[in-house]
């Protein structure tokens, strides 16, 4: 099970989802996320961060809130 998260990590660092003002609230893993690489739910506040990007605490995925209203 180590060797899957570790895994799903991985392939996760390199990710970054581009995501809109209507995909708020932002949350991962998203209805799109592969069965295998799940892990719980978790709310992630891009709208605070001052990069208008956030990173997956479970398995790295980034997200990038565009600049389109």
């Amino acid at each position: 099970m180590a060797d899957r998260v570790a895994n799903c990590n991985s392939l996760n660092i390199k990710k970054e989802i581009v995501i809109s003002n209507a995909d708020l609230p932002l949350h991962c893993p998203t209805s799109d996320s592969a069965g295998w690489c799940s892990h719980p739910r978790v709310f992630l506040a891009i709208e605070a961060s001052k990069t208008r990007s956030i990173r997956c605490p479970y398995c790295s995925t980034k997200y990038r809130l565009s600049n389109e209203k």
